[in-house]
């Protein structure tokens, strides 16, 4: 049996607190897309919210997919969990659009995420990787590391070759943003599972700072060239990624009072919910009241603050009205 109090005291608030951070960012972003509306200070940093999501998924994913032959039962039980708020929210979409409403439209949705709710895309690109990385635990364990080193150069040099972009182009527009995006961000799965193994090494701190050293030092020298991609391709964006990673992970704990401890926990297990409604409750709201697009180009981070805070009590409160029965629609 778990002792409450000790599970209570191991938990990475640090991890939790970042999630609701990268959901600002995020919110941040597609705001300003919707409105088309000025590039605000905080956007450069939107763009790492993704890559770090994926890598700390992987990273909290590591105890599953380190076993020998893991059983595709767990991996079936990982993929309901992504299936059932992707058709959930997916029609959502499609009744706040239903001048989408077609077969291709609805087998688009459901195999890009990209027609109707963008950010479900996300779920999808987890369905995706986590099928690639459960295949990898069928190989020896000597061969899986090295293996993850390979999956990341390779991604590096799909991106500036150019062969990424030039093979998936001429595609749909949906096609080509869903899976040229899933090739951008695999090596950021591999990034997550090679930071838990590091996490269990004895010398990890001397590690993490030699990451942190060696990533700022290559991010302030080098002007690394920006290969065309879809949103996460480049080295700058991945050696951001292992900068942010490796500080927090030096940082380790952070001692919060009980109850911030308990508010920041709450506010990150509905980032998930917040991260795959946001979109699509935005642009209903523009429809209903335009004027939005006027409050935002005067006050974008009072816009920002009040709509995830409501996205944010939205999700506390579907998941509690409907007795958190359907908690993982939010969570």
């Amino acid at each position: 049996m778990i002792n409450k109090n000790a599970s209570h005291q191991s938990r990475n608030y640090i991890f939790d607190l970042l999630k609701i951070i990268l959901t600002f960012l995020v919110v941040n972003i597609h705001i300003r897309n919707v409105t088309h509306g000025k590039v605000n200070f905080l956007e450069p940093y939107g763009y790492y919210a993704v890559p770090l999501f994926v890598t700390l998924s992987f990273f909290l994913m590591n105890k599953y997919f380190s076993q020998i032959k893991l059983s595709f039962s767990v991996i079936l039980l990982r993929i309901k969990r992504l299936v059932l708020p992707l058709i959930f929210w997916s029609g959502v979409g499609f009744l706040l659009k239903p001048n989408l409403i077609n077969i291709k439209n609805i087998f688009l949705q459901l195999f890009t995420g990209k027609v109707v709710d963008t950010p479900l895309y996300y779920l999808n690109l987890l369905i995706f990787l986590t099928l690639i990385f459960w295949l990898i635990t069928y190989l020896p364990t000597k061969l899986r590391i090295p293996l993850y080193f390979v999956i990341i150069i390779a991604a590096f040099i799909l991106e500036y070759t150019g062969f990424n972009t030039s093979f998936f182009n001429p595609m749909g527009d949906e096609i080509r943003k869903s899976y040229g995006q899933i090739v951008e961000l695999i090596k950021y799965a591999s990034l997550g599972i090679l930071f838990r193994t590091l996490v269990n090494q004895n010398k990890k701190r001397v590690i993490l700072f030699s990451l942190v050293r060696s990533s700022l030092s290559l991010l302030l020298i080098f002007k690394f060239p920006q290969p065309w991609g879809y949103n996460y391709s480049g080295m700058r964006l991945f050696l951001g990624t292992i900068l942010i990673l490796s500080s927090i992970l030096l940082i380790e704990q952070v001692n919060f009072s009980e109850k911030i401890n308990k508010v920041i926990n709450i506010f990150a297990s509905y980032s998930f919910g917040v991260y795959l409604c946001h979109i699509i409750f935005f642009e209903t709201l523009l429809q209903i009241f335009p004027n939005v697009t006027t409050f935002n180009s005067s006050y974008p981070f009072i816009l920002l603050f009040i709509y995830t805070i409501s996205c944010y009590i939205f999700c506390f409160l579907f998941d509690h009205l409907t007795l958190k029965k359907l908690s993982y629609l939010v969570k």
